[in-house]
């Protein structure tokens, strides 16, 4: 169910005041983080390096208010020697009291869209793909799990290979589709989203 009240807006930078809401429901919905051990810390800090790939945000609001937000993200990697314009959504996050009321739908539709807008081949994203909900959340909009996983570097040069990526065609459903060919990890380049 969709919330009436509920505006979605786009930024390229957040204004102060939004960004300290932002920041707050982040915090609450990956307060997991927070709570690694020192060493798992200094890992996910390693593999979560791409604020370079930044493009803005999507905020969703009701009236003064900050009810969920998504990072949108964006960088040119090489595919078998073809450029590909990657398009990432990260830090999806809807405020508690306001989850499964259509805010989440409307901040996905609303970076697809904008994911679109500034020429990104495909969509890439990571999430908890062992909770079903969250797989089903988002193939509605046209992501698929990466079956052979996902690889990429981070900041120390450490490769990671991961399984929890799923991918969506943007402006290429030829691109996508190679991708889904691919027998082996998809490689990302430099950091998760």
């Amino acid at each position: 169910m969709y919330n009436d009240g509920v505006n979605v807006h786009t930024y390229k930078i957040l204004p102060v005041k939004i960004k300290v809401q932002v920041d707050v429901i982040d915090t609450e919905s990956f307060a997991w983080v927070n709570e690694l051990p020192p060493e798992d810390f200094i890992i996910h800090k390693d593999k979560f390096c791409s604020h370079n790939d930044r493009i803005g945000y999507v905020v969703a609001s009701e009236k003064n208010d900050v009810v969920g937000a998504i990072t949108l993200l964006r960088r040119t990697i090489v595919l078998d020697g073809i450029p590909l314009i990657l398009g990432g959504i990260g830090g999806v996050c809807t405020r508690n009291d306001k989850r499964k009321n259509g805010v989440g739908t409307m901040l996905v539709e609303k970076a697809m869209g904008e994911l679109k807008r500034v020429g990104c081949d495909i969509a890439y994203l990571c999430t908890d793909v062992t909770k079903e909900w969250m797989v089903n959340f988002y193939q509605k909009f046209g992501f698929v799990r990466l079956v052979h996983g996902h690889t990429y570097t981070g900041k120390s040069g450490k490769r990671y290979t991961e399984f929890d990526g799923m991918i969506a065609p943007v402006c290429s459903k030829q691109l996508f589709q190679r991708i889904g060919m691919i027998k082996k990890p998809f490689d990302i380049g430099r950091g998760n989203w």
